[in-house]
């Protein structure tokens, strides 16, 4: 386990910070016309990537950043699956989207567990 840095402090609050930003202000800037329309998510993805590598480093001086890929790659075939098991047409598009839409509600979740499981280390020293 690493120090404490200040720099943690932004890494608590940047995800939360940076979505309220851009669903207030950036929005309109994530399309181009009818050809490239982001979501939030596919925006703060990225970034969550970064902080679950990092906040694992300083808690428990490893990266779990490629078993949470893991973990996204097997809820990956899981909806391949249940995807594959429909009657309807299958919509590359659609799986995409609700792809991205699960993924980032793990990395939410995942990324705030690391953070309180950072907090509880400091806190117990």
């Amino acid at each position: 386990m690493q120090n404490f840095h200040y720099f943690e402090i932004l890494l608590y609050v940047f995800p939360i910070l940076e979505i309220i930003l851009i669903n207030k202000f950036f929005r309109p800037y994530l399309r181009y016309k009818q050809i490239i329309q982001l979501t939030v998510a596919d925006v703060v993805l990225p970034f969550l990537f970064v902080g679950i590598h990092l906040l694992s480093v300083y808690s428990l001086t490893y990266s779990l950043l490629p078993h949470f890929l893991l973990a996204a790659c097997v809820v990956g075939l899981l909806q391949t699956l249940y995807f594959d098991k429909r009657k309807k047409i299958h919509r590359p598009k659609q799986f995409y989207r609700y792809f991205i839409k699960i993924l980032f509600l793990m990395a939410l979740l995942f990324y705030y567990l690391l953070v309180l499981l950072r907090i509880y280390f400091l806190v117990r020293g």
